[in-house]
């Protein structure tokens, strides 16, 4: 039995067509809802412990960075062996945007020099924003005998190897800045490692001096228990301005390290581009700024262009200054 007219399979035919226009027009409409970037929760890979400095300025980006993107962003913590347990695992991830690493310095700029191998190569890292600058500080103990930067290289050169100074351990920011001022100024140090950077032992008198971070040694010095000598940075810092620079006395010295973000290779542009602008917001606001300075930390900013150039001069010092001491990790 024949239940459709000819008129009617006409006017069904022509639903159909009208129904597969339709449907074709509305899926890339789907397709661009569904691929919006971020569509979930982002997890951010940060190489340190908990309570460190990279872990606590990772997760105040990241609670701002959730806010601006609309979605949430997870710190996951992958403390070990110099950043490289973190960075490994973050290499291993997919290249989608949805797992970023913030890190510090020493993963780009020392670690592929001074160890033998790595399970991670710096060309899978795509830098996004710099968030932030790490000033270094030549302190001493307020009773040490050493005044002025001039008094210290005086001592050193007149007793090499006798003036000690602490560090983080091998291969870390503190070691290499100053191994770095030490070539710079012709001088020989005794480095003595520390898991803590070693300043309760300054203040004691048990060593006698170290290239600290700002962070770690700016209440020791307002409190009078640590003198500062001189600052790695460019420029003099706002929070210790009448310390002068390492470059004062030898132009051109910049020895500051920093903290960043990095995408993996192969991460959709528009998703990096998206991370950027919202982080670049984040770091230029007078609330991160107001944080930082509590610190005596620098906000930095700027476009992933600038933080990659800023990623290879640094190499390029620090490549020469491991080379030069022979700083060798395997």
């Amino acid at each position: 039995m024949n239940f459709f007219s000819a008129p009617a399979l006409t006017r069904r035919a022509s639903g159909l067509a009208w129904l597969g226009l339709a449907a074709a027009l509305a899926a890339p409409a789907l397709a661009q809802a569904q691929d919006k970037y971020p569509s979930r929760v982002i997890k951010v890979i940060v190489p340190f412990p908990a309570g460190t400095a990279p872990d606590v300025m990772a997760r105040f980006w990241g609670e701002r960075l959730s806010k601006a993107l609309g979605q949430g962003v997870v710190v996951d913590n992958k403390p070990g062996a110099s950043t490289i347990v973190g960075t490994q695992q973050f290499v291993a991830a997919p290249a989608d945007g949805y797992t970023l690493l913030y890190t510090a310095s020493g993963t780009v700029s020392i670690n592929p020099f001074a160890y033998k191998k790595l399970p991670y190569q710096v060309a899978d890292l795509v830098p996004v924003i710099q968030t932030l600058s790490i000033p270094l500080v030549v302190s001493v103990a307020n009773a040490s005998p050493y005044k002025t930067l001039s008094d210290l290289i005086k001592d050193a050169k007149d007793h090499p190897n006798k003036v000690s100074y602490a560090s983080y351990g091998v291969a870390t920011a503190p070691h290499v800045s100053m191994a770095y001022l030490a070539n710079s100024a012709n001088i020989s140090l005794n480095h003595v490692p520390y898991k803590d950077g070693g300043l309760n032992d300054i203040v004691g008198g048990a060593v006698d001096t170290a290239f600290s971070p700002i962070a770690d040694v700016l209440q020791f010095i307002k409190t009078g228990r640590v003198r500062a000598l001189a600052v790695s940075s460019k420029t003099r810092l706002e929070s210790l301005p009448q310390v002068p620079t390492v470059g004062e006395m030898f132009p051109g010295f910049e020895g500051d390290s920093w903290h960043g973000v990095f995408a993996l290779k192969g991460t959709p542009q528009a998703a990096i581009d998206q991370i950027a602008a919202a982080s670049q917001k984040i770091v230029a606001s007078d609330e991160y700024k107001k944080y930082l300075s509590s610190m005596g930390l620098v906000p930095i900013g700027g476009t992933p262009e600038q933080f990659a150039a800023v990623v290879q001069a640094d190499s390029k010092r620090w490549v020469g200054v491991i080379k030069n001491n022979n700083i060798s990790l395997d």
